[in-house]
């Protein structure tokens, strides 16, 4: 099938509840960049929180490579600021700080294998057993981006430790994929969640992210920017998860 008939079925997945997606309990979010937890889960993290349910969010990545010719935003300054805007983010989603895990692996640098690989996916197995976790999100493996590919991986690995876990995929680029592009992929499962109710917050959470959303870095005209066309995905009703395990 085509990239194009794909997504339609994954629009079109069954609507399901948070009990669905959680079986009501703790749940890790693992992100691969500052940004992906609010667009990918944003609803699905505020809808957890009132439920009372514990909720932990994993960054891969330091998200320093966004805007690597700024003058006023060096690496190091860039990797702080997005740091305080997933903050704020998970603040505005009802997620405290003591909730917030950090791999600290480079942007675009995220291991495919090998000893770092292997810290990684003890790292996040050892948050979901100690939360208690009784799923783990991630983003889908096929969005065209080198670090959201390895995140998957990183998943899959913890769940082959962790079996009793479920696993469910977030599409962030792959809702931009060339239409015509040809998928070797089974036909999709798993749900979406109605998100109505928190969409306020998840926009919210979206717009924290000020140095992807808006001109704040001005400075490197080859930095990253999030269009209005980029962004619509993300900003309606509904989200969407990819059943794997």
């Amino acid at each position: 099938m085509t990239a194009a008939d794909y997504l339609e079925l994954v629009r079109r997945l069954p609507a399901g509840t948070l009990q669905d997606l959680t079986s009501g309990g703790a749940f890790v979010v693992l992100a691969p960049h500052p940004d992906d937890e609010s667009l990918g889960t944003g609803g699905l993290i505020a809808a957890g929180r009132d439920a009372g349910q514990r909720v932990e969010i994993v960054l891969v990545t330091d998200g320093g490579g966004s805007h690597p010719n700024s003058r006023l935003y060096p690496r190091q300054r860039l990797v702080a600021l997005r740091c305080g805007e997933l903050e704020a983010a998970a603040a505005a989603l009802g997620v405290g700080r003591n909730r917030l895990h950090a791999l600290g692996l480079p942007d675009a640098g995220t291991p495919d294998g090998g000893p770092a690989f292997d810290a990684a996916v003890e790292a996040v197995a050892a948050i979901c057993v100690s939360s208690g976790a009784k799923a783990l999100f991630v983003t889908w493996d096929g969005d065209p981006h080198c670090d959201h590919q390895a995140a998957a991986r990183i998943a899959a690995a913890v769940v082959r430790r962790l079996p009793s876990l479920a696993l469910w995929a977030y599409p962030i680029w792959g809702w931009h994929l060339d239409p015509s592009l040809p998928l070797d992929r089974p036909k999709p499962s798993g749900l979406r969640l109605d998100i109505a109710a928190q969409l306020t917050r998840k926009r919210a959470a979206i717009a924290a992210h000020a140095s992807q959303m808006t001109d704040l870095i001005d400075d490197d005209p080859d930095g990253f920017r999030f269009t209005t066309d980029t962004l619509a995905p993300f900003l309606g009703g509904f989200e969407h998860y990819i059943r794997l395990s």
